[in-house]
């Protein structure tokens, strides 16, 4: 049985920061560690950030192996709750089906927050799109889309959209990341979440029935190309006339010269804001959301590789300098000092 979460929670900027410990983070002996390497697997939004510790822990410990790859979020996890790997990269919170996973297996893990990313809507250069909102990024990439310009404004203002209207004519080809992706889950969450929740009670979506028995639509993103690299998705959107798609803020900055991107409409303030370092940052940028890691508790304790990297990883430069450097957007100060005691306390 799991040992009663250790939780420190904030909410910043639309966000919700905090320390979740799933079991205890018991200390070995010294001479008890292993010393045999660093395993990461997960996210490939979180990934830039991740080697780029990695690379610079590698200059004060050439001894290290760290190795980092990117498949996505649900298969960090998978990874994770099936004791393959030492840290899970993670661009959204752990699913409840995926804790338990874990729990069924006995790991425990802790979910560490390392940063902020905008959800960055990204379109062909020719594109006229300006600005969308919720309403009409349901019509563009929902369930209900058929791929054009025209039944995406239909759905929009039959959900209600006062928006400028998209262009009245024309195909659209969507390129996306795939369901193994938090980007994946968290474009849907924080993008449309509202709508796909009123068209499912409608009838008007067509659904299955998901592990934990409820109805679900059957594909919440309609997608002509779905890509686990961010930096596919803008290519494909440069190359493809009515392209678009969206990916992490790191990427679109990257491929910021070859792409348009996208502003997306803030319904309390009720402006159309676009994504940036401060957007992201203070939340008024609407498709802002936290980064994570999740190291397993177990492997912390037993190998000291993994803890010394983590130590160095939950530092003031490391989710500051190296988070700006990754392309994405730093905690606010305060948060990262807590973060920071609250690990150390943790980890012991």
């Amino acid at each position: 049985m799991l040992a009663s979460p250790k939780k420190l929670r904030r909410f910043v900027a639309g966000v919700t920061i905090g320390i979740v410990s799933v079991g205890a983070l018991a200390v070995l002996p010294a001479g008890a560690q292993s010393t045999s390497g660093v395993n990461i697997s997960g996210s490939s939004t979180v990934e830039p950030i991740t080697s780029l510790v990695a690379e610079q822990y590698a200059g004060k410990n050439p001894k290290v192996s760290v190795r980092v790859d990117g498949p996505g979020t649900g298969d960090g996890f998978k990874l994770l709750c099936e004791d393959s790997i030492d840290i899970a990269d993670a661009s959204r919170e752990i699913k409840s089906e995926e804790a338990a996973a874990c729990q069924g297996k006995g790991i425990t893990y802790t979910e560490l927050p390392v940063g902020i990313d905008g959800l960055t809507i990204i379109a062909n250069k020719a594109s006229k799109m300006k600005c969308v909102d919720s309403e009409q990024i349901y019509g563009l990439f929902g369930p209900e889309s058929d791929g054009t310009f025209a039944t995406a404004q239909a759905l929009a203002t039959e959900l209600g959209s006062t928006n400028t209207p998209l262009p009245t004519s024309g195909s659209i080809k969507k390129f996306t990341p795939g369901p193994e992706s938090g980007t994946y889950d968290s474009f849907i969450e924080l993008g449309y979440k509202d709508e796909i929740e009123t068209r499912l009670k409608e009838g008007k979506v067509t659904t299955v029935v998901d592990e934990e028995g409820e109805e679900v639509a059957k594909e919440p993103v309609v997608s002509d190309g779905q890509f686990p690299n961010d930096n596919d998705i803008a290519r494909r959107v440069t190359a493809t006339k009515n392209g678009i798609g969206f990916l992490g803020y790191a990427f679109y900055s990257e491929n910021k010269e070859n792409v348009k991107v996208i502003s997306v409409l803030n319904s309390d303030t009720g402006t159309c804001v676009a994504p940036n370092a401060a957007t992201i940052g203070n939340g008024t940028y609407v498709l802002s959301r936290t980064l994570y890691i999740y190291p397993n508790n177990a492997k912390v304790a037993a190998n000291a590789d993994v803890k010394g990297f983590l130590n160095f990883y939950i530092t003031k430069k490391s989710l500051t300098a190296t988070v700006k450097d990754a392309g994405y957007v730093p905690l606010p100060a305060a948060t990262i000092t807590t973060i920071i005691s609250t690990w150390k306390a943790l980890a012991g």
